[in-house]
């Protein structure tokens, strides 16, 4: 009876009000998943995937073979290092993602794909939640990815615990 006495734009007020309030509670629960997703992947402590992000001069034989060196299996490392391609690479599917637990970045296009409003991709994955530790693989003169910087980067994140031995 009482839809009855209301007026369509009261009608309509209140539907789209019911709806709004519906998208708000629907993206609060979907940051809620996403932040439960994401603390299991703390409480592993680094037994996750290490991502090379960038152009690289690394052999990845070689690189996979320091790993094994320092305990790490081969089937951890994952390289992302063809600098025409990564234009077109999108980071979203790193975050919120217990499948990786660092991700070490040399040198890479300015524009890619979900950079959005930030002044690179790199920024973003460092100042957005959910992405695992970033390294910048930097030789002092910017971003480089070489083996020994790699070898360097990778015994300093075992030493602080970004990575363990798995």
């Amino acid at each position: 009876m009482e839809l009855a006495l209301m007026t369509k734009d009261d009608l309509m007020d209140e539907i789209l009000a019911a709806y709004n309030d519906g998208i708000d509670k629907l993206k609060m629960y979907v940051e809620s998943l996403k932040m439960q997703r994401h603390f299991p992947h703390q409480l592993e402590l680094g037994s996750g995937k290490i991502l090379i992000l960038g152009e690289s001069s690394i052999d990845m034989q070689q690189a996979k073979g320091f790993c094994k060196t320092v305990g790490i299996s081969s089937g951890r490392i994952e390289f992302c290092c063809d600098y025409n391609r990564l234009k077109n690479r999108g980071i979203g599917k790193y975050q919120y993602n217990d499948d990786y637990s660092l991700i070490i970045v040399g040198p890479v296009p300015h524009s890619m794909k979900d950079k959005g409003e930030y002044s690179s991709i790199i920024t973003k994955m460092e100042q957005d939640a959910g992405f695992p530790p970033i390294v910048r693989a930097n030789n002092g003169h910017g971003l480089k990815l070489s083996l020994s910087g790699f070898k360097k980067i990778i015994n300093e994140q075992l030493d602080n615990g970004c990575i363990i031995a798995a």
